[in-house]
């Protein structure tokens, strides 16, 4: 990214030992800002441009928008794929930064996006998200080797619905779907130990977390709307298993060449964001 202050804002992107070794035991790792406060603002408006505007910079609409102008001003608004609408959502979705943590954590050759996703909870607004795995709805992958990137572009305070982590819970394996993701109570499935961490972080922070890791969040009762950006990622050693649907299989299919069932991914859909070999 090009944005105010990049050339003055290195971030650290080597992970220690003991941080992978804590991540391999909770599920989750917690990062200083990858991103200053220019490109959180410039971020932040390039979302905003994409959501609030329905414009699009790059003259292609996002894969999926679940809010417009118009809707329910206290629903959380979300949309898929903001990466192909903007240029600037794209450099920070498909990051190296990011991509170099996540595959130090999961031990990856190379990591991909898998898909973006624009999330902004209005200031007393939003519903419960009940605890939920991210890989449970992507079993197009046949392996659980991603690792979700929740970028905040605001400090996120305790009263906004921040993220709660089920540190742990992916060595559970597999967990079955809940009924609804959203709505008025929490689900935690039963016999499942492990301690809630909620995650408040500053501008800039990213939060990662195991494709298999319990998370969930709760209403925003703060006057502050709050406000992130996911990178969704994979290793490039991942592979298409036909069955669940998801709408990236169908944007795939949409490419001039398709994996078949056990080959990786590649192409368009799924932009490298960094590789071993560089």
């Amino acid at each position: 990214m090009a944005q105010p202050g990049i050339k003055n804002f290195i971030p650290r992107t080597f992970l220690a030992a003991d941080e992978i070794a804590a991540f391999e035991t909770r599920g989750y790792h917690i990062h200083e800002a990858l991103f200053d406060a220019g490109e959180v603002s410039a971020i932040r408006e390039a979302c905003a441009v994409v959501c609030d505007r329905g414009a699009y910079a790059t003259g292609v609409a996002p894969d999926v928008v679940y809010w417009k102008p118009g809707d329910d001003p206290l629903a959380v608004r979300k949309i898929d794929n903001s990466w192909k609408a903007s240029d600037v959502i794209r450099d920070a979705v498909t990051h190296p930064r990011l991509g170099h943590i996540a595959g130090q954590l999961i031990n990856a050759p190379g990591i991909r996006l898998w898909h973006d996703q624009y999330l902004y909870k209005p200031e007393r607004g939003g519903k419960t998200v009940t605890w939920h795995q991210d890989w449970a709805y992507w079993q197009m992958v046949a392996e659980c080797e991603t690792v979700t990137c929740w970028i905040a572009l605001c400090d996120v305070t305790v009263d906004m619905g921040p993220m709660v982590y089920l540190a742990g819970s992916h060595k559970h394996g597999l967990q079955p779907l809940p009924e609804g993701i959203s709505g008025e109570e929490e689900c935690r499935p039963e016999n499942m130990d492990g301690e809630e961490v909620v995650v408040t972080i500053k501008a800039g922070q990213v939060g990662f977390h195991h494709g298999l890791l319990l998370h969930g969040s709760g209403k925003n009762m703060s006057e502050i709307p709050r406000v992130g950006l996911v990178s969704h990622t994979i290793s490039t050693a991942c592979t298409y298993k036909p069955g669940q649907h998801h709408f990236n299989e169908d944007k795939m299919k949409e490419q001039p060449t398709i994996p078949k069932p056990g080959e990786r991914f590649s192409g368009p859909q799924f932009p490298m964001m960094w590789s071993s070999d560089k």
